[in-house]
Parts: C-alpha cells; structure tokens; sequence
C-alpha cells in the first residue's frame, strides 16, 4: 500500500500560505494610486472653478456697485442745476427771471440744446444764501476716470477709483423741452448720463449703466 510522501505535503501547505500572504502586489497598488489621483484632480478642478466663479461674481457686485455710486454721485449734483433762490418769485417778472437765472449748462463748452452730445457738462445753481455754485463733469480718457470740479477749487477731482475700474466712455446726451412764450422761450433741460466701465484687473468684465437727470427750474432766453 503506498504511503503519502509528507515532503510533498509539506511543499503544497507552503505555497498555499506564500500565496495568503503575498497581499497587494505592486501592480495592484500602482493603479490605485492612479485612481486616487485622478479623484483627487477632479475635486481639486472643481474647488478651483468654484472659487473663480465666486471671485468674478464679487468683482461683478463691486463694479456694479461702484459705477451706481457714480451714477448717483453725478444725478444728484446736478439736479439742482438752474436753480436760484427767487425763482418762483420771478416767474411773473420774465425779464428779472433771466438776469437772476444762473448761467446755462454746456456740454463740451456749448450751449445745450436738443440731441446734443459730448463727453463734459457745466451747469451752475445758487444756494438758498445766494452763493452760486459752478460744476462740471468730465472724462479723463487718458486716465480712464471720471473728474469733478465743483465750487471754487482750484482743481478738479477724481470720483472714480483707478486702481479697481477703468472708465472707457462718459456721454451726455442733450434733451429739451421747449414752450414759446410770446417773445421769450422757455426750455426744461435734461441730460441722460452713461457711463462704461471695466475692470482693471479683467477687462473682459464691463458695466454699461445709463440714467436721465432733469433740471428743477426752467430755463427762460430772450
């Protein structure tokens, strides 16, 4: 009868648990490492879009907000234009109506008058004291920013911030209603205000803002 050759069994057992024991071949642990950095890239592209996304929607919000500060800024300056404390007063007097009137807005140093265009505006109102202020606004295109010389300094100053926006246009357009008073013509001016602004840093990112400011009194020529 033959015997088992132990030797033999021996040698299978060993294999068997050379086998159990190998683990993760180098293989195996080269494609998961793969897979965890392609995992890993996919989270990293998505935080960096998530992160553009938030920054351009905070540097929208404040270009946005800045131009409106302009905008209101330039409306409500200008608003008071032609305004003079004897206004309603004179409204009988036509002849003592234009010699008290402040002086007549001008774009671009001329006379305002309808379709009218230019990228500056001076007009002039008086003060319940009887102080005439003068102002204007312009574009700086070299610069890119928006000047306003108001009263009686000597220089006029920048109102928009040229380390964050750059001012590409600044245009009034002209507009007025006119009523014939036997001999005297009456006219109620108004200008629209646009402004065009990009960012300094993306100027890819732009705001187009447009507003109409109207004069509180008329103005009255011979």
């Amino acid at each position: 009868m033959n015997q088992p050759f132990v030797g033999s069994n021996n040698a299978v057992e060993a294999i068997k648990n050379r086998r159990c024991q190998s683990g993760i071949t180098l293989l195996e642990t080269l494609i998961a490492m793969v897979l965890g950095l392609m995992v890993l890239a996919g989270i990293l592209q998505f935080v960096s879009r998530l992160v553009e996304a938030n920054t351009t929607t905070l540097k929208t919000t404040r270009i946005e907000q800045d131009v409106r500060t302009l905008m209101d800024m330039m409306v409500q300056d200008i608003r008071p234009a032609g305004q003079f404390p004897g206004a309603a007063s004179d409204l009988g007097m036509p002849v003592r109506f234009i010699t008290d009137q402040p002086t007549a807005p001008t774009i671009d140093g001329k006379p305002l008058h309808t379709g009218q265009r230019g990228s500056s505006l001076s007009y002039a109102y008086q003060e319940a004291d009887g102080k005439v202020v003068r102002g204007s606004f312009s574009h700086d295109a070299k610069t890119g920013t928006i000047q306003m010389h108001t009263g009686t300094a000597s220089a006029p100053e920048t109102i928009s911030d040229p380390a964050f926006i750059s001012v590409t246009a600044l245009e009034f357009l002209a507009d007025s209603t006119q009523i014939q008073a036997g001999s005297l013509g009456v006219s109620l001016p108004s200008v629209q205000i646009r402004i065009v602004a990009q960012l300094k840093s993306d100027p890819t990112v732009e705001r187009v803002l447009i507003d109409r400011v109207t004069w509180r009194n008329p103005v009255v020529v011979p």
